[in-house]
C-alpha cells in the first residue's frame, strides 16, 4: 500500500471514532456507521472491516463489535472507554488521525 493509501486508512480511523464518540452510551449498527461516514464518499466494505480490525485489536481495544454470523453490517458497535480516551485526544495512536 502507498503512503497515500496509509494515510487515508488513518483518516478513516479517525472518523469512526469520532463517529462513535457521537454515538457514546448507544450501541449502533456497523450499517448505520457506515451511512454516518457516507460524507467521506462510499467506503469500500474491505477498507472499514480493515479500519474495524485495527481499531478493536489486541492492544487497542478502542472499540468493541458484537458480531452477527448472518450479516456482518447487523453486527453492533460501540466505542470502549480507551477509545473514549482516543477520542477526546488523551491517548495518541499514531494510527489514526483525527479531526482537528
Amino acid at each position: 500500500m502507498d503512503a497515500l493509501g496509509v494515510a487515508e486508512l488513518k483518516v478513516l480511523r479517525g472518523d469512526v471514532i469520532e463517529k462513535l464518540y457521537m454515538t457514546y452510551g448507544t450501541d449502533i449498527r456497523i450499517a448505520a456507521l457506515r451511512n454516518a461516514l457516507r460524507s467521506r464518499g462510499l467506503i469500500p466494505e474491505d477498507s472499514l472491516k480493515k479500519c474495524i480490525y485495527y481499531l478493536g485489536g489486541e492492544g487497542k481495544r478502542y472499540i468493541h463489535v458484537e458480531i452477527d454470523k448472518e450479516n456482518w453490517l447487523d453486527s453492533m458497535i460501540w466505542l470502549t472507554p480507551a477509545g473514549v480516551n482516543l477520542a477526546e485526544r488523551d491517548i495518541e495512536d499514531v494510527g489514526v488521525i483525527l479531526d482537528e
